[in-house]
């Protein structure tokens, strides 16, 4: 797994924003950006809130993680389309899984990715998604596992 001490640089970068946070991405952790539409997610009830359900994409099932919920803990309507990045197997934690963003914002260099955090007014919070994993261990244990349901006994 990355060590988010030491994180490595990469040649390009995907952004995506989420509110008012940047989600930065090394290009080889992104497999595809996908636009889904609402009615193609299978809800999962038993399962954190974080992930959003399951969605059937060209033959492979996706778990979508809705990091507003899992950041910040929005749990807001889900618009008609989302944006979703898909992991590529580079992460082994939770490679193909997708993340749901607001919008993805283009790719850039990583001497952009170094001037934009140098010259950026602080409106602006950037966090490298190798880093979510000590802000978010759940996305890579608990939230895979689906919650015990225990009917009543009345």
């Amino acid at each position: 797994m990355i060590n988010p001490e030491v994180l490595p640089s990469y040649s390009r970068y995907v952004l995506t924003s989420l509110g008012t946070l940047s989600l930065v991405c090394p290009d080889i952790f992104v497999a595809e950006i996908m636009i889904v539409d609402r009615s193609e997610i299978l809800l999962m009830p038993f399962f954190d809130s974080a992930i959003l359900g399951l969605v059937h994409q060209q033959g492979v099932i996706i778990p979508l993680v809705s990091l507003k919920q899992a950041l910040m803990g929005n749990r807001g309507l889900v618009p008609e389309k989302i944006t979703v990045v898909r992991l590529s197997d580079e992460l082994e934690a939770i490679a193909g899984a997708g993340l749901v963003v607001d919008r993805v914002i283009g790719s850039i260099s990583a001497d952009q990715f170094q001037k934009m955090q140098l010259g950026e007014s602080k409106q602006t919070e950037y966090i490298r998604l190798e880093s979510l994993f000590t802000v978010l261990p759940q996305l890579e244990r608990s939230a895979w596992e689906p919650y015990r349901w225990h009917p009543s006994s009345a």
